[in-house]
Order: C-alpha cells, then structure tokens, then sequence
C-alpha cells in the first residue's frame, strides 16, 4: 500500500473517544492519485478504516489536487498520533448509511436511527426513530415572527419537490436564486447529506425570508448535525424587521420530561454539577452580563451561556461568601452562578433526548428551551429585541438532535455533547472541535498549492526575528468577534468601520494553518469563509453589480458599495478545499461572475486603475484553475491587454486620479497588478506576457524598494514582489541583491514589516534558499 498522505491528529479529551467523525480535505502533489477507488485510512496501530473520498479539484492531468475525505476513528484520551490516507485498501465499512427514496419522503437508516424528510410538506422531521420506535411527534416547524408579530412557517411553504439547484423564481424586479426541494447533497456509506428549501410562508400566502435544512447522517453518530440557513431576498432596499425565529421539535418522550444540564460554577470551589430539574427550562446566551465584563474582556464576555429561570438551581445563597453571590460585579462578569453548559438532555418514560447549538456562545444570541415534551431553539430570541435583517443577507446556524429508545442519565447524555464540542480553559476559552488535524508543512508545500512552496518555512527557532516581523511569532487564531451576524469578522468598537475579509483574510489565514500546522488558524479561517459566505454576500439585490457578491468594509455587512478590489474568491475556494462546503464555492463563482460584469458595463470604470484590476485578474485565474473554463482566462486576457496599452514611457501604470477629472496622473494598486500578470505569464506561458514584464519590472523605479517609500507607508510599501518576480524571468541575481539594504532596513526597524507583510513571503523564501537569510538577522 502507498501512503499518500499523512494527517496529524491531536484529541484534547481526556476521556477515549470510540468513532470519532470526521471530514477533511486534503490537498495531494500532482500525478500522485487518479482515482478514489481503494482508498483507507491507517490507524497509528496498523488498522485499516474505511474512508469515503471525494475529488473536489483536479489538475490538467486529472490527478487530484484537491481531495474531501469522510471516516471515523478511535482516539485515546489525549493522544497525538498520524493517520494515514493510503491507496491499495481493500476496507468494507462496519455499518452504512442507507438512503431509501419513497414518493412521500426521503428516508435515511444508520444502525442508530431511521429519520424520514417529507417531500410534500416541510417538517423538520416527518419521523425519527430509534429501535424502531418513534421518536418525534407531529408539528416540527421552523417559524419567523415579523415586528408586527406576524408568523411565517416552513411549514406551509410550496410543496416541496426534486428540482434543480439553479431553480429560478421570477419577481417583478428581475429573477434571483430560489429552491423549494428535496435535494440529496452527498450520498455515501459514511456520510450522507439532504437538503430541504423553500420559504417561510403565512397562512394568508404571503411569504418572508428563504430557508434551507441541510440533514447530515454518519453511520456511528448518535446525533443527526442539522444546519438551518435563512437567507433575505426581500425588497425592501434597507432589510427587513423580525421580533423571533424558533425551530419547534415536539418529542414523543412523554407527558412530562425531566431536564439534565451542568452547572458550569458552584459551590466555594466553583466546581461544576450536574443538575436534574421537573420543570420547564431554558437556557440562553446574549451580550456581555455587565460592563465591568465588557470593559474588561471585550467580546470574549459576551455569549455566556446562562440558565434563565436563576430559582431553578435551588442555591442556598447564604451558604456563599458575599464576593460569590449574585450582584457582585467581578463574579457576574462570566455568569456566576447562573452559568450552564450549552446543551439540554431531556428524558421521559418513553425516551431520551439531546439538543444542542453549536458553538452556542459565539452566536450569540440564541435559546435553548424544553417545554414539557417540546425542544426549541431560538435562532433570534424574541428577549434579544428586534433583528434588522440587510437585504441579500444569509446566516447558517448548526445545531444537533440525538434521541435514545429509554430513559437515559445526565451522564451519557451529555458525553455526547462533549464528544462533539471542546472548551478551552478559563474566561477566553472558546468552543471548538475536540480533535484536531494539521498536515506536515513540508508535505502542504510539495503540493504546491495556495503558493505554499514559495512561501518561508516556518521555524521559530532559527527565525524567530523574522515571524516577530511578520506578526506570526507564537500567535493562533483568535476570534475578534462575537454575535450572530458579527462572528468571523472584526469591527470597530463604534460600528464606523468592519474588516469584510480584506486582502483576502481567509486564503492567508489557511496558508498560515498549514505552514505552521497550527490548528487554531484553521478554525477561524472556516469561521471567517462562513461569513464571507452568507453575512457580507449579497444573495439578492436588483442591482447586477450587487447581486452575488460581497461589499467593502461594512459594519452592518452588506450595507454599502461593492466594486472590484474588494472582492476575492481565493480564500473561498482554499477553504472549500479543506471542508468540501458547496457554499464556498458557489460564492466564489459568484463574485467572479459579478466581476464581469463590472468588466463589461459603460462606461468601463472597472479599468480605474491598477488594483481595480489585479484582484480580479487573480480572482479570473483562480476559476480558471479551478473549473477548467478557458472564459476566465479570456477576461484575464482582456485586462492585460489593456495594461499594454497604457504603458508610459518609463515602464509604470499611470492614472487619471481623482477619477474622471485628470488633474494628476499617479499610480494606484500596482503590486496586486504586477502579481496577477506574473501568475497570468506562469499559466499560459506566453512570451509577450513575459516580454511586457521584464520590461516593466527591470525598471529601477519599480523593482528597488527605497527607504523613502518605506518611510511614505500606505500600499505595499515593503513590497519586493516585483524584484523576486523579474528574477525568476530572468534569472539575474542583482534584483535580489539590489534589495538587500533596504531588506536590512525593515529588519532593523520596530514593529512589523509595514502594510502588506503577507507580500514578503516570496523574497523571504528567496533568501532562505540562498542560505542568506541568518545574515539579516
């Protein structure tokens, strides 16, 4: 058997876990794998374990570029180990899933669970059964409460059937995206996805937001992950107001139900208990519980998850020094007492259930409740106020329903909500998967992809000086952000101003993830792409130049203008490639779209100046990389023409600034200009590609970083891009060497390399081949 790669692993459990799930994707050298067929994974003891593959990316030579990877693993308490994508396996799975379609349902059996999707009226589930016994009672719905209180179901929407995913709804402004359907995503023995869509509809026909479920099922999963998405395509131009949105699940669990939560602090010790209450609960996370809190720790306290009714936990608040008590600032900062888990056990005489948000506290605000028999979530609780929904916007939430044929404990109940979510230690500890996976840098480098053979190695130890220039010395990924609309970007405290994935954010955040192998990036990389994805996209607007893309620096998201420079698709479909998620790819394909538009609209201001251009030159590349469409390259083509035609005298791109008037010539965004035409040469190979750039780049006034505009800051001002680029045309060493003084300077320099750090890594790694860069140091 070959080894084709190896994933690093790391359970930070304390406690074995038996079938761990997990889906992964891999990026593989070109040539090493053409087909999926007898593919396994190798455990650290030798074991072999089935695997479901999936190649989401190719190269010219239809070996897989990118691969999504499906299995499950046993993991020890604590262990770090290697598994092993191998080829020659001959593994049969040990259970399956089954898809059985019927005329009134799609129907999915697991050896845990048999659930039944409706095809001819939504509910969130028609049946889900254990054992054979029914689990679920009528009227699961989801419904939206408008700020007048009136209610829109899932329920009542158009009756659901297979359709295409492009299905087109006409309105009287244009068509725009809209899907009521029954729609199997990924089908396979171990793991399979249905989707159900429509509108949330009133009684009286009228209609309000998109929704989309989205059922995922694994063979040893006890739980079914559900993914509820609502999207915006209404009218109104500024959004529109909701008061609620709830998923209702009634249970067949029995009359009445007993409750199983943890205390997260209690007691002296401030230890935690496990609580079982006969009555109605409700758990819930919002802002921060008080300013103090705010003051002190930012958006780390807002979300805590708190139980609402404080009278339920029966303390005995005289048995509690005065400093512990409620009311004391310092000890309500995170909740105090009244801070619970994010999950909610339920069980009754015919059954056990378990329910719960994932990462519930960053999404804040949310609710977890059960009434008698009747689990609920609040996706926006009505005590969270009124909710102004921008329009285009989308927001995905992910949340888990697990329910067992008997009465079970507290204690196996919630051992399955902490095998699927792990909190880090103390006050900044953020929810996150218990294991994580990384790849050895070296083998993410010999796949060549996102750049990263070009890129340094990592090496905190002899390069320390370097990674504290470039901002990366000992740092992981942080969430900048809390809230539901919010998480995954990062704002200013006043809301003047919102990040909205500059420079691409997520494509370098994934390849820090692997040139460092630090897992922590990863998870707000995807975290980011989420939003990128649904938050800043404009899913619908009556304006093409809106529709399908994302706007810039927004601090409501989508509530402001869109052009070119701002928008990026590299990012999107890195992290498709590591997640296999449909919708970063969709968006990617859409900005891209939308950015012809921009190319072909009169008069022709998407040719403003140079970065108006590079991005989406390196956007048309990427597609073109990734679909094999020779009309991407065409467009590239378009704007390189017009580069040559604009060329003065002294090798540089001049513009008309301000814009339109002609006062001044300058230039604008030259360093993503002269990237996209290098990476435009590299594809196509084209001699007067290369000509026009060894022209352009031989200029001193181009290729020479000085201290004068080191010291003028702004765009790219440490960029030596150009000097490692007109080097590997012509292979002449004094573009390298001519940069060595002012390399020098930056080295000497306090603080970080300026703007545009990211754009060092290719003369870094230059110097680092020669064995010069120690010299710097």
């Amino acid at each position: 058997m070959e080894t084709l790669v190896e994933i690093r692993y790391r359970n930070r459990l304390n406690r074995p876990l038996d079938n761990y799930p997990v889906t992964y994707g891999a990026p593989l050298p070109a040539g090493r794998l053409k087909t999926v067929d007898g593919l396994g994974i190798r455990l650290p003891s030798g074991e072999l374990r089935p695997v479901q593959a999936k190649v989401l990316e190719s190269f010219p030579d239809a070996s897989a570029k990118w691969l999504l990877l499906n299995f499950s693993f046993p993991a020890a308490a604590n262990e770090t180990g290697i598994l092993e994508l191998v080829a020659g396996a001959e593994v049969q799975p040990d259970a399956e899933v089954e898809l059985i379609t019927e005329d009134s349902c799609l129907r999915v059996r697991t050896p845990r669970l048999e659930v039944a999707i409706s095809r001819t009226q939504f509910s969130f589930f028609d049946s889900y059964q254990v054992a054979g016994k029914e689990m679920m009672a009528p009227g699961s719905d989801i419904i939206v409460e408008d700020k007048n209180g009136k209610l829109f179901y899932a329920s009542l929407s158009a009756e659901s059937r297979h359709g295409s995913r492009s299905h087109i709804r006409e309105s009287r402004h244009g068509s725009f995206p809209f899907r009521s359907h029954i729609e199997v995503i990924e089908e396979g023995a171990l793991r399979t996805v249905v989707e159900a869509a429509g509108r949330h509809t009133a009684e009286d026909g009228s209609e309000l937001l998109n929704f989309r479920v989205r059922y995922t099922f694994r063979p040893h999963e006890p739980a079914v992950q559900i993914a509820y998405k609502f999207t915006n395509v209404e009218e109104p131009e500024t959004g529109v107001w909701l008061r609620r949105i709830h998923i209702i699940a009634p249970t067949a669990l029995g009359p009445t139900t007993r409750k199983h939560l943890r205390q997260s602090t209690q007691g002296e010790n401030w230890w935690t208990r496990p609580l079982e209450l006969g009555e109605d609960v409700e758990i819930f996370s919002a802002g921060a519980v008080n300013q103090e809190a705010k003051d002190r720790y930012g958006a780390f306290a807002e979300g805590k998850v708190l139980i609402r009714n404080f009278a339920s936990l029966r303390e005995n608040l005289d048995d509690y020094p005065y400093f512990l008590r409620p009311g004391n600032a310092r000890t309500d900062m995170t909740g105090g007492l009244r801070q619970v888990y994010p999950y909610l056990g339920v069980t009754g005489p015919d059954g056990s259930a378990l329910a719960w948000f994932s990462q519930m506290e960053l999404h804040f605000p949310k609710a977890l409740s059960c009434a008698r028999n009747v689990i609920r979530w609040d996706i926006w609780p009505e005590s969270a106020g009124e909710l102004q929904l921008r329009r285009g916007q989308s927001k995905e939430h992910d949340l888990y329903l697990a329910f067992w044929d008997r009465p079970a404990s507290g204690e196996a109940l919630e051992s399955v909500y902490f095998e699927h979510e792990f909190w880090g230690p103390g006050v900044l500890g953020v929810p996150g998967p218990p294991v994580t996976f990384t790849l050895d840098p070296d083998d993410a480098r010999e796949a060549k992809v996102l750049d990263l053979h070009r890129w340094l190695r990592y090496d905190s130890d002899k390069y320390v000086l370097v990674e504290e220039k470039l901002g990366t010395a000992g740092t992981k990924g942080t969430i900048s952000q809390r809230g539901m609309l919010d998480v995954g970007d990062s704002l200013a405290a006043d809301r003047s101003w919102c990040h909205n994935n500059e420079n691409d954010a997520i494509l370098n955040g994934l390849r820090e993830y692997y040139r460092r192998a630090e897992p922590s990036i990863l998870e707000v990389s995807v975290l980011t792409a989420r939003h990128n994805a649904h938050v800043d996209f404009i899913a619908y607007d009556p304006d093409p130049l809106r529709q399908g893309t994302m706007p810039a620096h927004c601090p409501e998201h989508t509530d402001g203008a869109t052009y070119p420079s701002h928008m990026w698709v590299n990012g999107l479909l890195a992290a498709y490639g590591l997640t296999g998620e449909p919708d970063f790819r969709e968006a990617a394909l859409s900005v891209g779209e939308n950015m012809r538009r921009w190319q072909t609209q009169k008069p022709a201001i998407f040719y403003a100046d140079s970065r108006e251009c590079g991005w989406p030159m390196l956007a048309f590349l990427r597609l073109h990389e990734h679909t094999g469409d020779g009309r991407w390259l065409d467009y590239v083509d378009e704007i390189f023409n017009f580069y040559r035609d604009h060329m003065t005298a002294d090798g540089a791109l001049r513009y008309a600034l301000p814009h339109g008037l002609g006062l001044s010539l300058s230039g604008y965004g030259e360093f993503i200009a002269w990237r996209a035409c290098f990476f435009f040469y590299e594809r196509t190979g084209r001699e007067d590609v290369k000509d026009f750039l060894v022209r352009c780049l031989s200029n001193p006034k181009i290729y020479r970083l000085t201290p004068e505009r080191v010291a003028a800051g702004g765009w790219a001002c440490n960029d030596l891009f150009p000097a490692w680029a007109v080097y590997q045309l012509t292979g002449d060493d004094k573009f390298i060497t001519d940069n060595y003084s002012v390399f020098r300077l930056l080295m000497r320099r306090s603080g970080n390399f300026p703007w545009g750090g990211v754009d060092m890594h290719y003369y870094l790694n230059e110097l680092d081949r020669r064995g010069v860069l120690q010299d710097f140091l």
